[in-house]
């Protein structure tokens, strides 16, 4: 499946509302973005147990690319990387290479956003967000990576690669799984199955299905502790082509205590049904 930009420019032209909506979406991946950059590589977080620290350099002859470091999340990779483009290239913050990454040789990506930040005349940090269907349950990963999308426009002649193991066994033992097998029925008549709600240090994510391809996209969640702080769930992506499987994803979240509940909200913020208990 496609990356966000290049999801946007593939739906039919007489079909304005969907490509509103998804540019709408790309929008909201992009301010994502940069929350997760922010929480995960900017401030004094502990995630050294799940980072792999890369530092491999690749030259092309539009500049060096630096991997600077790998994290794994649930069904996510995170990637920093230093780009050092030549001299006279036509190169600024608003440019962004999109990376095809395979894990295990196979490509799972679902979503692929990120950010371009100027760090000097001559240096800029490119951090990538690479959403996944999933991901093999090996605790070291294979990745392949290949910076070889010019900002959605046009392939790179010559990409940079990388071949990178990835540790994902300390992940692996601090997440946490809430099961939830719910129906849910929304305002336009559709029925939803809320699977799962995952949680890791890193993020939490609330798996669900749907009857049919044309989900209602105004579907919002969230998750309410015992002692009744909550977190909003707003921005649903298809994890299959049949846009039948989605998930939700809100960064920086980790739910370590033993129960919360799930709340589906429609579109005018009123609640679809009763809330649903997650956790003991």
């Amino acid at each position: 499946m496609s990356n966000d930009m290049l999801f946007v420019e593939s739906q039919p032209k007489e079909n304005r509302w969907q490509k509103i909506w998804f540019i709408v979406v790309l929008l909201l991946l992009i301010v994502t973005c940069v929350i997760v950059y922010y929480f995960l590589f900017k401030e004094d977080l502990n995630f050294e147990d799940y980072k792999t620290v890369v530092d491999i350099t690749t030259e092309n002859g539009l500049g060096r690319l630096t991997l600077n470091e790998i994290i794994i999340d649930d069904n996510q990779i995170l990637l920093n990387a230093t780009f050092k483009p030549v001299k006279d290239l036509n190169f600024d913050h608003q440019i962004f290479f999109f990376p095809q990454v395979f894990v295990n040789g196979k490509e799972f990506t679902v979503r692929n956003g990120g950010q371009t930040i100027q760090q000097s005349d001559k240096s800029y940090t490119i951090y990538s967000s690479v959403k996944l269907s999933e991901l093999p349950e090996d605790k070291i990963l294979n990745l392949d990576i290949r910076y070889n999308d010019w900002n959605g426009e046009k392939k790179i002649d010559e990409p940079w690669e990388f071949q990178v193991e990835a540790s994902q066994e300390r992940l692996q033992e601090d997440k946490k799984v809430f099961p939830v097998e719910k129906k849910v029925k929304l305002l336009d008549g559709q029925e939803i199955t809320i699977e799962k709600v995952v949680s890791t240090p890193i993020s939490t994510t609330i798996y669900f299905l749907s009857e049919n391809s044309l989900l209602n996209k105004a579907l919002h969640f969230k998750i309410q502790s015992a002692t009744g702080e909550s977190w909003p769930f707003n921005v649903a992506y298809p994890l299959n082509e049949e846009y039948t499987k989605w998930g939700v994803r809100i960064d920086a979240l980790y739910l370590t205590g033993k129960s919360y509940e799930l709340i589906p909200i429609a579109a005018n913020g009123s609640e679809l049904g009763s809330a649903i208990k997650i956790g003991d």
